[in-house]
């Protein structure tokens, strides 16, 4: 039974599917009566999960803000942050490439390591990335053939190696980049990138199995941060209304392949044009091994849902944040725009 804002845990309570354990929601809207309405099942405010892919999103912001800053350009290459001679393949990767996903490199690794890691996670449920560091990333990452470069190819390497580009950009660590650039100006204190002393609760897999926290270390750029639905809703506040570090890193980069019909991507964020009411929904999922979430900004009308699970079932986060925003506007508490 879902419990928070009376009519939005209705809602919830309906849609919530049968292996449901803790799930937390909110709408937030910033125009002309701002309101936020949360609803918890088996959950809080506080309580933490692990937002995964959309950690991206998060390194995304800390891009723009770079930018903004003069660290980096869009054009900036590897081998130029790292102050690497090397005319290597890998040296000649623009941030750009990285953050839209068409660098060549691939989802991860093609190494035995990587392999072993990921039997491991398919028969035992432990997490493939606890372990990394950021040296080794890069390492591994200069030593990937580029295939299909130029193309859209989604890529956990490629956003592990921005993010730890950045931090090395800016002389400190990915963790502390985020906290420093993003989480304090924003105010999102109960956020952070896991580690040894700090995760989520356990979660569960799709088959109802018991996962373990995970730690990502060197691939914390990709996914390796915990947040809650409070912290999520400041986040998106500040997205909505402009105040967000980074913010620009939401605006469609030109000349970018993509990967679907009406798509477009920003740093790292996904750009959806909804044709039949012509309007865009920016967004970016998540999914560890036993939770998941997804979080949709739609910018011209200033509203945004965030759903956040302990299960891993992104698609049926993602079924669960549409079916919600649909019903907020059909109960006539904004103006129509989905």
């Amino acid at each position: 039974m879902a419990v928070g804002n009376q009519e939005l845990a209705a809602q919830l309570s309906a849609l919530a599917g049968r292996g449901t354990r803790s799930l937390a929601v909110a709408l937030i809207d910033v125009g002309v009566s701002p309101t936020t309405r949360f609803a918890y099942i088996g959950a809080e405010a506080e309580t933490r999960f692990e937002i995964g892919s959309i950690t991206k999103a998060l390194t995304g912001m800390l891009l723009a803000d770079a930018v903004e800053r003069g660290e980096v350009s869009m054009e900036s290459k590897i081998s130029t942050i790292l102050n690497n001679s090397s005319d290597s393949e890998f040296g000649s990767i623009t941030v750009k490439e990285l953050c839209t996903h068409t660098s060549g490199l691939p989802r991860l690794p093609r190494n035995h390591l990587t392999f072993v890691r990921a039997m491991q996670f398919l028969v035992l449920g432990s997490d493939p990335y606890r372990g990394s560091t950021s040296s080794e990333v890069l390492r591994l990452a200069s030593r990937q053939r580029l295939r299909h470069r130029g193309q859209r190819r989604y890529s956990n390497l490629g956003a592990a190696v921005l993010g730890q580009l950045l931090a090395n950009a800016a002389s400190t660590d990915y963790a502390s980049l985020l906290r420093e650039r993003i989480f304090l100006p924003i105010g999102m204190k109960s956020s952070t990138v896991a580690n040894p002393n700090e995760t989520a609760p356990h979660g569960w897999s799709s088959a109802g199995l018991r996962r373990a926290p995970w730690i990502m270390d060197g691939y914390a750029p990709a996914g390796g941060v915990i947040s809650t639905i409070n912290d999520m809703s400041l986040l998106v506040t500040a997205l909505l209304d402009g105040s967000a570090p980074g913010r620009d890193a939401v605006i469609p980069i030109d000349g970018v392949e993509s990967d679907g019909p009406n798509r477009a991507t920003g740093m790292f964020w996904i750009i959806d044009t909804l044709p039949r009411i012509e309007r865009t929904m920016t967004w970016h999922s998540g999914q560890t091994g036993g939770h998941s979430a997804l979080l949709a900004l739609f910018l011209q009308t200033g509203r945004s849902v965030v759903v956040l699970a302990n299960v891993a079932r992104g698609n049926e986060q993602g079924r669960t944040a549409l079916s919600l925003m649909r019903w907020f506007v059909a109960q006539g508490l904004s103006p129509p725009d989905i």
